[in-house]
């Protein structure tokens, strides 16, 4: 039996890191199958509106059920490192690793996610805006390679240097969450045009600012570490619960949980300045 437990713990940190590149595949494998695939002709003999109405939310659901599989590979990146540590299996294998995750997870899922929203959310707009969000796989790519060679590097005991690669991607989880609402439950403004705006416009900062904080060194709060620098877990707390409070209001003001996270993030971003003292890798 002790061995057995002891096999368990060697291999469970890379067993959720797999967790988490396989959600990063089935989100890019999703897009192209649910819910962008459904076809209208499907629903024959019903009413026009009904067909609408049929496609629309099932075009929903596909987007929230991606969304789902999209958290839960990002809870398994969140939980490898600790299990990890637990398991006392912490090692440059595990780093590489969990690297190439989260570049599949956090840096080509989103690129793809993004052009395919552009494409249906907003057709007009020429064909090569409709690729800007590669710039994700871009930075992610140079955020996990910076993070890959620095990470034996002397630096300091608290904070990010740049934003984390999952929390790029939770923006655009964000942007699906955003979109699977409005989807399911009607949007709001002229012709119901603010939902396309609030997606749009999440994808163009998704694929603008948010690269931009990932290859920058602007310093980051990081969630490791606890109980070694009591006055960093203080300051960690109360920004914390000013994130979800602000996530909170602004989900509930604006309908739509995606917008809440999103408005988190950016908050996020700005409390690097005020808690972390020094960055890290």
């Amino acid at each position: 039996m002790y061995f057995r437990t002891m096999q368990v713990r060697r291999y469970l940190p890379n067993a959720l890191t797999m967790g988490n590149l396989l959600s990063g595949v089935l989100v890019i494998i999703g897009l192209f199958i649910w819910p962008y695939g459904a076809q209208l002709n499907e629903f024959q003999g019903a009413q026009i509106s009904e067909i609408g109405a049929l496609s629309q939310r099932l075009h929903g659901q596909g987007m929230l059920a991606l969304a789902l599989i999209w958290i839960a590979g990002q809870l398994c990146d969140l939980l490898d490192g600790i299990a990890a540590r637990w398991a006392k299996t912490e090692g440059p294998m595990g780093i590489q690793l969990d690297s190439m995750a989260d570049l599949v997870s956090s840096g080509i899922a989103p690129a793809v996610a993004g052009i395919a929203f552009l494409h249906t959310w907003a057709p007009a707009l020429p064909t090569a805006a409709k690729f800007l969000p590669l710039t994700m796989a871009m930075a992610a790519a140079w955020r996990l390679a910076r993070f890959n060679v620095e990470v034996h590097a002397p630096k300091a005991a608290q904070g990010f240097s740049g934003m984390p690669a999952p929390a790029g991607a939770l923006w655009w989880i964000g942007v699906l969450l955003t979109g699977a609402q409005y989807e399911m439950f009607g949007s709001f403004g002229l012709y119901g045009m603010g939902g396309v705006v609030a997606v749009v416009g999440s994808i163009v900062l998704g694929s603008t600012i948010i690269p931009l904080l990932m290859i920058s060194r602007v310093p980051m709060m990081d969630l490791k570490g606890w109980k070694k620098h009591p006055a960093y877990d203080r300051k960690r707390i109360l920004w914390l619960s000013l994130l979800i409070i602000v996530g909170t209001v602004v989900a509930i003001s604006a309908r739509a949980v995606g917008l809440g996270l999103q408005a988190a993030l950016l908050l996020y971003v700005l409390g690097g300045k005020f808690i972390v003292p020094s960055a890290k890798t």
